[in-house]
């Protein structure tokens, strides 16, 4: 190592504890940024820690923007980081950042996916498969959402892939009816039997589709829950959502598909009928305008919503992601769409508070321990339920408890199983170490003799004793009359030291959401109407599994709803593309060669405002040279396009400056060609609008370019009235070309409604004239 090059260790607070770290320095320049350790959800810090270290390495600073969704664990980083690098006396020159300005970037795709999770990644890929253009939008900046704190389990029913993994013989015994009627008892009957019924029908073809479009290898679960009728369940090798999550984004990229990150939704768009036809979103420095025939919504719960929430979360720790705040239930709002149980939470027994009011699940350690004779206690010493019952069994002893708490007690050798699973599921070793270390507060971890376990949970120590030698004589014995556990449950406890596990419920998901047509998916309105061109998935249209999830089942949900919505946004798309489309196209003519005009931020304004009612687009004369009679058996190309352009659109709006009371030259000669070796004005409607330096915006030359345009040759249809006349316009525009006067915003807004009334006018008269 020279004498220039550093090494600077450190250390950050991430989200779930400290972030060990390397920045590797040569000649005052950061070469590379290594992570020695970290205790993070791995699915979004290996999303989101190499962007995080080219911004630092590209930009040679740590003042750079933290990754969203990932705020706390990225800034922490940034901040220590900028701090160790500073000790060290290291002077770095920071390289200024390109495209700073603010920008607007159109997008026009056949479908549009909101949220980048399990179902709106499953939907776009379907859509892609059946040859859409798609885009998919996240607002944060990784893919995954509430998906990728899960495990990647889900049931495999009606698949090809359930026959390679269970035979034949066994997976005849499954079937959608079943797996439909285990979800309804389960949730006793609270379900949406037409839901449940797509959900169950559709998981096998989409397991089938998403396995082989993104090379999924699934296998048999290792945990096969009794809730399940049959077993059923699969899981991919990792065991891990994050798997599902990058092999199926990187398939959908390498196949054509468009992802968006850090691109935040902030409204809808319509059409002149009021249909919904796009988005916008926000970005870094960047509004994202796209335009989709059809919108496939899968933006997830509103699980960390406090204000959303209802009472009956109210003392039961949420372990979802931070960045599951409903926003969907804000962008919708106009559409009065229609929405159901919005008070329904899964909740599980199985989990750990690791913060007030946050925790982190232990559903396959928790299995695990009472698979191997594990008995569950309350703070009275007593047990409170049959341990190996079902999870609603297990979430209804614990809620019933007046503390909401219960404690899973077990030997030495269940514990060295079940930490080997705590740690393979989102713990680390570090955080598992801490918890036993710290005694005085929430989670309980102990370990001791019976008395000191007791002591340390503060438990009744005579109660947990006479509780423990009955379960003992219980697993002897191969009986349970206190709670008629199964037998091949009950194993008697070995050794003297004895581990307690705190366990509470929790929750993630949200069960209730927006209602969505059977057949489709659909979304419905509040009259029960369906929502032209918009279709939901996952977690945010609620009712296939009732108020209570069987495990696996929301994994089920995400990938068929998504499968199916996918599908239903493609034959919608195609049906557009069947149908003459109701948009009527615009053409909108900078009226100057001047390479800064206000006419052209004016345009620029207009087609913000108007894009998404209208196929809006903005033409240059600056190419069309000199009108020269001389010139007619040798038409320029640059007249030709510009005359066909007009000749195929619906209407033609010019913005006009004013030189010397007059239209520019470029202008009038533009005509001049056009109404000569072209006619494409004749019978066109057209609007003008302009703007100028002065205070009279352009009125004389509005006037002269009227009577151009209705002079022989031309032969224009100028809509009458409605002269918008922007003055002073270096005070007009902000650094989007937006108009900064809500008045005049709301006359431009008007005229263009009168202008598109008009030429709907013009067509009703020109089919008239041509029927008579």
């Amino acid at each position: 190592m020279s004498h220039t090059e550093k090494q600077i260790k450190g250390q950050a607070m991430g989200h779930n504890g400290i972030i060990n770290y390397e920045v590797d320095v040569d000649d005052n320049k950061v070469e590379d940024l290594k992570i020695l350790k970290h205790s993070e959800t791995s699915g979004i810090f290996n999303q989101v820690i190499d962007k995080l270290k080219q911004n630092i390495i590209s930009q040679q600073s740590f003042d750079v923007d933290a990754v969203s969704g990932a705020t706390v664990m990225t800034q922490a980083i940034l901040d220590s980081a900028k701090k160790a690098v500073k000790n060290e006396n290291v002077q770095l020159t920071p390289v200024a950042k390109k495209n700073a300005k603010h920008q607007t970037t159109r997008i026009r795709t056949d479908v549009a996916v909101i949220g980048g999770g399990e179902a709106g990644l499953v939907a776009a890929c379907r859509a892609l498969s059946l040859g859409q253009k798609v885009v998919l939008v996240e607002k944060n900046g990784y893919l995954g959402g509430a998906t990728i704190l899960n495990g990647s389990n889900v049931t495999g029913t009606g698949s090809k892939v359930a026959e390679r993994i269970f035979g034949k013989q066994i997976d005849q015994q499954d079937s959608p009816e079943r797996l439909a009627n285990d979800v309804a008892v389960e949730c006793k009957h609270t379900n949406l039997p037409q839901l449940t019924h797509l959900m169950a029908h559709n998981i096998g073809p989409a397991i089938d589709f998403i396995s082989e479009f993104a090379g999924l290898d699934y296998q048999k679960a290792q945990t096969q829950t009794p809730e399940h009728s049959v077993e059923r369940q699969i899981e991919l090798p990792t065991a891990s959502s994050y798997e599902f999550i990058q092999k199926v984004s990187k398939a959908f990229e390498a196949k054509g598909g468009k992802i968006l990150l850090g691109t935040r939704v902030e409204g809808l768009t319509f059409d002149s009928k009021g249909r919904v036809n796009g988005l916008t979103a926000e970005a870094d420095n960047e509004t994202v305008k796209i335009k989709a025939a059809s919108l496939v919504l899968a933006a997830g719960g509103y699980g960390a919503n406090k204000q959303m929430r209802g009472p009956e979360s109210k003392g039961i720790d949420y372990y979802g992601p931070m960045t599951s705040t409903g926003d969907a239930y804000v962008f919708n709002e106009d559409l009065n769409l229609k929405t159901h149980n919005l008070d329904w939470y899964k909740v599980y027994p199985h989990g750990v508070q690791v913060e007030p009011g946050i925790a982190k699940l232990t559903t396959y350690a928790s299995k695990k321990a009472t698979d191997m004779g594990s008995i569950y206690v309350n703070s009275d010493g007593k047990r409170i339920v049959n341990e190996s019952d079902v999870y609603t069994t297990f979430r209804d002893a614990i809620l019933n408890q007046s503390d909401k708490i219960a404690y899973l007690l077990m030997d030495e050798r269940t514990w060295k199983e079940v930490y080997q699973l705590l740690v393979l599921h989102d713990f680390t070793e570090n955080e598992i170490k801490k918890f036993f270390e710290d005694q005085d507060n929430r989670p309980v971890f102990v370990k001791g003799s019976l008395d000191d376990v007791a002591k340390k949970a503060g438990i009744n120590v005579t109660n947990l004793e006479r509780t423990v030698d009955n379960y003992q004589n219980f697993a002897k014995d191969g009986k349970d009359p206190e709670f008629g556990r199964d037998k091949q449950y009950l194993h008697e406890y070995e050794g003297h030291t004895y581990y307690l596990i705190e366990q509470c419920a929790r929750f993630a998901t949200t069960l209730g959401g927006y209602s969505a047509d059977p057949k489709n998916l659909e979304l419905i309105d509040k009259q029960n109407q369906p929502v032209a061109n918009y279709f939901g998935a996952g977690e945010v249209v609620g009712g296939a599994n009732g108020h209570d999830s069987m495990p696996s089942m929301m994994n089920t949900w995400g990938i068929s709803s998504g499968y199916v919505a996918g599908a239903s946004a493609t034959q919608n798309a195609n049906q557009h593309k069947v149908e003459e489309s109701d948009d009527k196209k615009i053409t909108a003519i900078v009226g100057t060669n001047a390479s800064k005009s206000y006419n052209r931020r004016l345009l620029n304004a207009m087609k913000n405002l108007f894009d998404s009612e209208a196929d809006f687009e903005i033409h240059e004369i600056k190419d069309i040279p000199l009108f020269n009679e001389d010139l007619m058996n040798d038409e320029p190309l640059a007249v030709k396009e510009l005359a066909n352009t007009i000749e195929e659109s619906d209407g033609v709006v010019i913005a006009v400056p004013e030189y010397d009371h007059a239209i520019p030259a470029a202008l009038k000669s533009t005509i001049e060609w056009l109404s000569c070796a072209e006619h494409p004005f004749k019978d066109k409607p057209v609007m003008i609008v302009g703007t100028s330096l002065g205070i009279q915006g352009t009125v004389r030359a509005q006037m002269n370019l009227r009577q151009i345009l209705d002079a022989p040759g031309v032969d224009a249809s100028i809509m009458p009235g409605n002269e918008f006349m922007l003055p002073q316009a270096a005070n007009q525009f902000d650094e989007n070309d937006n108009l900064v006067d809500a008045g005049s915003e709301d006359f431009l807004k008007q005229c263009f409604d009168n202008f598109m009334k008009y030429i709907a006018a013009s067509e009703v008269e020109e089919k008239s004239v041509s029927v008579s």
